[in-house]
């Protein structure tokens, strides 16, 4: 029996943060339109009101993840050494504290190269990556890491690190932070 919500935004949220779950648990290929639909208390039919496809709820949980991620983009305090610390440690303890989130990014980053959200994908990683890269130039100019760091070169291999990371997010969360460790060394030249 369906409850009904006077405000369609807030049960379409449901229906987002539900489908978002259910990725988180089962990947992309345990998703199903009737058990978002179960999750919420809706029938089924009553979801292509919301979204008439599933390609397009799965659009909107693409944005709430990304929307949820902004942290790591938002700019810390202090000198860029320590704001590529205070990025780092965010990150190390978002996984360690919301490794759903982590799961369904990973998920996305497989299933985006394959479809009309790569546009989407691309953006945001683009995004990341300039803010990586502007922190080690300016870290660079500022004295904090040796000259012959490419910025863009490093930034790149954070985020793959960051991104296979993610992959084992919630399962090995002393290996993360040991990594994380490990690049904050490889800058300093400390091996």
């Amino acid at each position: 029996m369906e409850t009904k919500i006077d405000n369609p935004s807030v049960r379409k949220n449901e229906l987002i943060e539900a489908t978002f779950e259910i990725i988180a648990r089962l990947g992309f290929e345990g998703l199903r339109i009737r058990d978002v639909a179960k999750e919420v208390g809706i029938n089924p039919a009553t979801m292509y009101y919301y979204f008439p496809t599933k390609e397009a709820l799965i659009d909107n949980v693409i944005d709430y993840v990304f929307k949820r991620m902004e942290i790591f983009i938002e700019e810390a305090p202090g000198t860029p050494k320590e704001q590529l610390h205070a990025h780092l440690t965010r990150l190390s303890r978002k996984m360690r504290d919301d490794p759903g989130l982590f799961a369904v990014y990973s998920e996305m980053q497989l299933r985006c190269r394959r479809n009309s959200a790569a546009e989407k994908f691309l953006q945001y990683e683009t995004t990341w990556s300039k803010k990586l890269e502007t922190l080690l130039y300016t870290g660079i100019r500022q004295g904090y890491w040796p000259n012959y760091l490419d910025p863009e070169q490093v930034a790149g291999t954070i985020i793959l690190i960051i991104q296979g990371a993610g992959l084992i997010a919630g399962q090995s969360t002393r290996q993360i932070e040991n990594s994380f460790n490990q690049i904050e060394r490889w800058m300093s030249g400390r091996y």
